[in-house]
């Protein structure tokens, strides 16, 4: 037990000297973000769903200029990885938004691009069907955990909404919640 209490309290201490050496980050000028994570992504073909999977959420970069210190015009890449048919495919999106943080640390954005269902890039293009080509939409909010005046280490999760049209007819449509740890350099 006693191990157990200095253990906490070191974490505390920890967490108290982290957060007293936090800076105002100086937001301005060019972006650059990249996040890593987990995520759930559920298909629905026509009127039939498919099994939700979960798996590792990639790519999700955001490149992006500030025209505020509170706001930023990002071009999204989001997606995750998930197999059909016994092939790798990426469900991704390449979605403009807007980034707007409500406090100091806390950041909300929304936005609508293009969405794409492709072989993931590792697969060869003859176990794989088409390209697929639609249009999505992108909710995320982040929590800055730790920040300094260049780059920003943050908790967030997105919430991504597409529709593809197959190339053989009819629609699919799929939503993807992902919670990851990404990094934003000013």
């Amino acid at each position: 037990m006693k191990k157990l209490i200095f253990i906490f309290f070191i974490g505390l201490i920890t967490t108290l000297n982290i957060q007293a050496q936090t800076e105002q980050p100086i937001r301005k000028g060019f972006t650059l973000g990249a996040s890593v994570g987990a995520g759930a992504l559920h298909f629905t073909d026509g009127m039939s769903e498919k099994a939700t999977r979960g798996g590792i959420s990639l790519p999700n970069l955001k490149m992006g200029w500030f025209v505020s210190p509170r706001t930023a015009i990002y071009v999204n890449t989001v997606g995750q990885i998930y197999e059909s048919e016994g092939v790798d495919r990426s469900f991704e999106g390449i979605i403009p938004s807007i980034q707007y943080w409500a406090t100091n640390k806390w950041w909300i954005s929304g936005g609508y691009g293009a969405a794409l269902d492709m072989r993931a890039l590792y697969e060869s293009k003859a176990d794989s069907k088409s390209n697929e080509w639609g249009k999505g939409v992108l909710i995320s909010t982040g929590y800055e955990v730790l920040q300094r005046k260049k780059w920003a280490l943050d908790i967030q999760s997105r919430l991504y909404m597409a529709r593809v049209t197959r190339s053989e007819g009819g629609n699919l449509d799929g939503t993807n919640f992902s919670i990851g740890v990404g990094i934003t350099l000013f």
